[in-house]
This record gives C-alpha cells, sequence and structure tokens, in this order.
C-alpha cells in the first residue's frame, strides 16, 4: 500500500512537473508543440515495471485534463451561448419576420373550426382535433365521384344537389370491428354505405379496380369501386357514377403551389388545386355586414354560414380588421395537448388567395342556388387579385401547404410569422413576396 502511494506522489510530481513544461513550450512555440510530443512519444522509453492498473488510469485521465487546461488557456475569450431563437426542427425561418415595407404582423388568433370533405364536391363535417398532413387535413378530399361517360370528376359547379350527399366517420361492425369506416348518405334517404376510411392496399386490390380518372384536364388514378357501392348514387344522379379513392400517382398541388413558383412538388388528394385553405371568421362577419344592408331590398339574401367557402381550418381574426389573411406568407399552428404532454407546432407557407367561382351561391342545406348573392357582392369589394385568371374573380380565404405535419385541434394558435402585399394568383413566387 505504501509503494502505491508512494508512486501515485511521484506520479503527480511528474505529471505537474510535464504540465509544466509543457505549458511553458507552448506559450513560447505555439500550440503545434503539442503535436510534436505526441508524434515524437514512444512507449519503449516508459518504465512499466511498478506501475499498477490504477496508476495507469491515473494517467490517462491526469493528461487529458492538463490538455483540456492548456487548450481552455490559449482559446481566445468567446461569450457562452444564449438561448435558441429558432425552432430547430421546423428549420430556418421559424421566427417571425418583419419585413420593411410589409404590412404589420397582426396578433395572434385562434382556431375556432376544423372542417374535413372526405369526398370532393359533398357534405363535409367538423371535428375537434385531427391530424395534419402535408397533402392536407386527414381523410379531406381523399375521394371523389366520376361520371362514367368519361371518367371525369363531378362537381358541384355542375351538379348543386351533390351538397346533399352526407359523409361522417363510424365505428366499422363485424369483418370490421374496431375500424372506422366511411359513412356515405344520401339527405332525407335511408340510402348508405359504408367502406373503410383508411383502407389497406390489400383490401383496395380485392374490392376496387385502379382506374384512370381526370379533374381539371389532368389524368390521374383511382381506386374504383363496385356496382354494391355505387348502385345508390347511380340511382340519386339518374346516371352511371362511381365513388373513387385517390390511387397512388402523386397529384401535385398546382396555382403558386406549382414547382415553377413554389420551388418544389407537393403532393395532396382531389382538392381542386392547393392543399388546405384558411378562412377567417371576422372576414365572413363582415360579409355578411354587406349581406344584410342587400337584404332590405332583397329579402331572399340571408346571412351565410363558412361553409359556403368550404375552408378546411376557420380563425376567429379580428372583427375590427377584416381580411387581413390576405396579408399573410407563413403561419403557425400551435397546439397544445394536455393528455399527452405535448406540444405541436405545424408551419404552413400561405402561397395564394382562393379566387373564387359560385360554388359559395349554392346552400349547401338545401342544394338551392341563388342567383346572384353572395357572388355579386364579392365581386364589389373583393377583387382584390391582379394575378392571372383572379382579376376577374372575387377572393376569399387563403390556400396553404404545410411544410411539416402534426396534430391540431380547436382552440390552437394561429401566429403569423411574416406578411406580404405582393400575393399573384398563379403568377408570383414564393420566394419573392
Amino acid at each position: 500500500m505504501a509503494s502505491t502511494v508512494e508512486g501515485f506522489q511521484q506520479l503527480a510530481e511528474g505529471v505537474i512537473g510535464f504540465a509544466q513544461s509543457l505549458f511553458q513550450d507552448v506559450r513560447a512555440h505555439g500550440p503545434q508543440v503539442i503535436y510534436h510530443r505526441i508524434r515524437d512519444f514512444d512507449i519503449r522509453d516508459v518504465d512499466i515495471t511498478n506501475l499498477q492498473l490504477s496508476l495507469i488510469m491515473f494517467i490517462t485521465v491526469a493528461t487529458g485534463f492538463v490538455s483540456m487546461i492548456i487548450l481552455a488557456n490559449l482559446r481566445p475569450d468567446q461569450a457562452a451561448p444564449g438561448p435558441s431563437k429558432e425552432n430547430r426542427a421546423l428549420g430556418a425561418g421559424s421566427v417571425a419576420h418583419q419585413k420593411e415595407g410589409s404590412p404589420p404582423i397582426p396578433p395572434p388568433t385562434q382556431v375556432v373550426s376544423l372542417r374535413v370533405y372526405p369526398i370532393k364536391s359533398c357534405r363535409g363535417f367538423e371535428v375537434d382535433h385531427t391530424r395534419l398532413k402535408k397533402s392536407g387535413l386527414l381523410l379531406d378530399r381523399n375521394w371523389m365521384f366520376v361520371d362514367k361517360a368519361d371518367q371525369k370528376f363531378m362537381t358541384i359547379r355542375s351538379d348543386a344537389s351533390m351538397t346533399l350527399i352526407d359523409t361522417n366517420i363510424v365505428e366499422g361492425t363485424g369483418e370490421f370491428k374496431g375500424a372506422q369506416m366511411l359513412e356515405v348518405s344520401i339527405h332525407g334517404t335511408d340510402g348508405r354505405v359504408t367502406v373503410p376510411a383508411f383502407p389497406s392496399k390489400k383490401w383496395l386490390d380485392a374490392n376496387t379496380k385502379l382506374s384512370t380518372v381526370e379533374i381539371w384536364e389532368a389524368e390521374t388514378d383511382g381506386y374504383e369501386y363496385g356496382p354494391e357501392i355505387n348502385k345508390i348514387f347511380c340511382d340519386y344522379f339518374k346516371k352511371d357514377v362511381a365513388l373513387v379513392y385517390k390511387g397512388p400517382t402523386a397529384r401535385n398541388v398546382a396555382v403558386n403551389g406549382r414547382k415553377e413558383l413554389y420551388g418544389k412538388e407537393t403532393p395532396h388528394m382531389f382538392a381542386d388545386v392547393m392543399s388546405l385553405q384558411v378562412a377567417s371568421e371576422a372576414s365572413i362577419n363582415d360579409l355578411n355586414k354587406h349581406l344584410q344592408a342587400r337584404a332590405k331590398e332583397d329579402p331572399t339574401i340571408t346571412p351565410l354560414t363558412i361553409e359556403r367557402f368550404r375552408p378546411n381550418i376557420i380563425v376567429r381574426g379580428r372583427d375590427s380588421h377584416p381580411w387581413e389573411e390576405d396579408t399573410w406568407k407563413r403561419i403557425r399552428l400551435t397546439t397544445t395537448i394536455a393528455s399527452e404532454e405535448a406540444l405541436y407546432k405545424v408551419d404552413l407557407d400561405v402561397v395564394a388567395r382562393c379566387a373564387r367561382c359560385q360554388v359559395p351561391n349554392v346552400n349547401p342545406s338545401t342544394a338551392e342556388k341563388h342567383p346572384h348573392q353572395p357572388w355579386d357582392e364579392l365581386m364589389k369589394f373583393r377583387r382584390v387579385d391582379k394575378g392571372s385568371v383572379a382579376k376577374y374573380k372575387p377572393c376569399f380565404g387563403m390556400l396553404c401547404v404545410p411544410k411539416n405535419e402534426g396534430k391540431i385541434q380547436v382552440g390552437a394558435t394561429l401566429e403569423v410569422l411574416e406578411t406580404t402585399n405582393k400575393h399573384l394568383y398563379n403568377t408570383a413566387k414564393f420566394e419573392e413576396l
């Protein structure tokens, strides 16, 4: 034991002497001397006859410690790093940024409603929470109807009765027990069918056929259901139609979300041009104020619900600042789920205003189309975009591309990260906004 202690003392004195010598050499000749000492070291010069394992370990630790002290003294003084100002998971540019000359960034607002429309042009439903994917809200526009005569998509624009086809998510029974099912029914009738809401490839191969379908003069693919599913819809529309589920071939977003303007391709489902539409409750309130003034002359004009415009995410907005969503460029949705002890942050690029057709003239509860409103009123004060066909149309709502994915629920916070006054429909590049 005494020899071990004596050995430690000798070793400690040797290490200290070595450190002092090395430090003096480094100050005199620079840190490269450490390299030369290591390069010229020869293990055969070390007498390890009387060294025990504990001494060898001590030598290793002490040498490393001394080297750290020397290098720390040679390193110039630097300030300690402060807290990060960015969420690295979201990437660069994820913080709020007020550009010179851009509209002011509005205060945060809340999500007041989430709406999913599983079948294109048919009735959707509200949800309290869901998952936002890069292709849009979960289940949104995953299905559509096609006319079997030409395999082209069907839309409210040509057949307003599509709004009387209701959709719902129900629990499966029998062989589908425990699975979620899409229930499709026809308003005011007993006719209804159910199909898996999340069909497997195996189920699709066994129960559908992969067909080529056309939407907005572009071909894509879809899994076409058979006569047992389609019969009630053929009877309803009085022609041969088919329900189809989006196939595996990518169908990319269009207008300002296309690669030439957005910088990359983004696949989505059967929505017209974009993955996601965000609208403001403050803006629909303002529109209803305009319509209320018109109702004194035309009693057929009644207040509208935002369902007329078929948005996915509705935020409260500010009644004192309606239509301020026109200036959004980048927004963030923050959802806190206490039961999961989780925080979800999803960033969206707001790439364009939503240029409108006359679909909002159709009452979704009755399928009746008003001959004038709200189109006529919107044309008077909402022709706000000079880009492409939008110069001839009114705008309501904003078209967005999700940058990442996550859960979202009613009550989530919407924060505007960046604004712009340069939106031009199907014209402006996102990087130039």
